[in-house]
């Protein structure tokens, strides 16, 4: 593979562009490039399987994934190694929960670490927006429910 892994140095802060890098895909899935996002926003979740806000909030997720189908690109990312979360807990949590849209793994929770660095303590969920040009927005920490996840993509995106 040509383009790097991503790391906790991949990210900048909001306001610069998403870098060129890849994340290790799920079910077998080849790898997903980052890169390959730009052109539409992007709504980038990171959650592990034990995590209750995650629980309670991916139903949301899979419901705006839905509703608005291919003109918002939704990520979810699956932290591995934090607090002993394995890509087989992943996959049974993502299948338990009805999720179709893209997920992805974060080795080592390399990726997690870099976005809660500017909190106190880790926290989980954590949800970044990006937009079609490849822009990182602020991101979002704590769980979204339907309503105040499309509110964030109008403001962010001005998609209703």
């Amino acid at each position: 593979n040509p383009f790097p892994p991503c790391t906790p140095h991949s990210f900048t802060s909001a306001g610069k562009k998403l870098p060129d890098c890849t994340f290790q895909g799920f079910n077998g899935s080849p790898t997903l490039r980052l890169a390959s996002l730009r052109g539409r926003p992007t709504v980038l979740n990171f959650w592990a399987s034990w995590c209750i806000n995650c629980i309670s909030e991916m139903p949301a997720f899979q419901k705006v994934h839905a509703a608005l189908g291919n003109r918002v690109a939704f990520v979810g990312i699956n932290v591995l190694g934090l607090q002993g979360e394995t890509k087989g807990a992943g996959r049974a949590f993502a299948k338990r929960t009805g999720v179709h849209y893209q997920l992805a793994f974060d080795p080592g929770g390399l990726l997690y670490a870099h976005f809660y660095a500017t909190t106190a303590r880790p926290v989980m969920p954590i949800t970044v927006f990006v937009d079609a040009s490849g822009i990182v927005k602020e991101p979002h920490f704590g769980p979204f429910d339907a309503t105040s996840l499309r509110a964030a993509i109008r403001t962010d995106f001005g998609i209703t």
